[in-house]
């Protein structure tokens, strides 16, 4: 990669950074209620959370706001004819920033949302293989699952649409950081529960022991 090409995408990584690390759920949550969402529910900033605990059309401006947090950065970078390299930094950039975010303390949601959205703008024939399958995971009402499905054959589309491209290895960034936010607190769950049913459930489901840490929308 020549420098100003790595100078580029550092810039839009930082870019898309910044976008993604807003808060939205939070802002919104406190707009439409006057409250915390952190200490409300499941503590996360998504917009199942907001959907629970202040209603639907909250949880809807959360939900498309997220999305267009991950879509606009990459897409700009693709309309304005920058290399595949800018524009899959430009794609992770917001999903890093959602998933570690400076207004939280560098935490933040799971990032799924965030994630579809750069996806989108990533590889769009790979964006309709996430869709269809989270089409089939919430007609199975096992989204957890098909999340991670989604993001499976999603990048193996734009592997094999793309090859060992730039576009190829952020979509197995994209999967990569979808299970890492999966993780976020695992420790304290192998003090106490056994480590590979612990992990498979966190991985696969989503899920904690006793807890479920994401709720209907996702």
């Amino acid at each position: 990669m020549e420098l100003s090409t790595l100078l580029e995408a550092t810039v839009a990584f930082l870019l898309g950074y910044a976008a993604g690390s807003v808060p939205l759920g939070l802002l919104v949550a406190y707009l439409f209620a006057g409250i915390d969402i952190r200490r409300h529910g499941t503590g996360n900033v998504g917009a199942s959370n907001v959907w629970r605990n202040v209603g639907l059309l909250p949880a809807a401006v959360v939900a498309l706001g997220v999305f267009l947090q991950g879509l606009l950065p990459p897409l700009a970078a693709r309309l304005l004819g920058a290399q595949e390299e800018v524009v899959a930094a430009a794609a992770l950039g917001p999903v890093v920033g959602y998933g570690w975010s400076p207004f939280l303390g560098f935490r933040g949601g799971r990032g799924v949302g965030v994630s579809t959205g750069a996806a989108a703008a990533l590889s769009p024939g790979g964006f309709l293989v996430l869709l269809a399958v989270y089409g089939l995971g919430r007609l199975a009402d096992q989204m957890g699952l098909a999340t991670v499905a989604g993001f499976a054959l999603y990048a193996v589309y734009a592997l094999w649409s793309a090859g060992w491209s730039a576009t190829g290895l952020a979509a197995l960034a994209l999967l990569a950081l979808v299970l890492l936010r999966r993780l976020e607190g695992v420790s304290e769950d192998l003090r106490h529960h056994p480590a590979l049913p612990t992990l498979a459930g966190r991985l696969l489901l989503d899920r904690r022991p006793g807890q479920r840490l994401r709720g209907r929308n996702g």
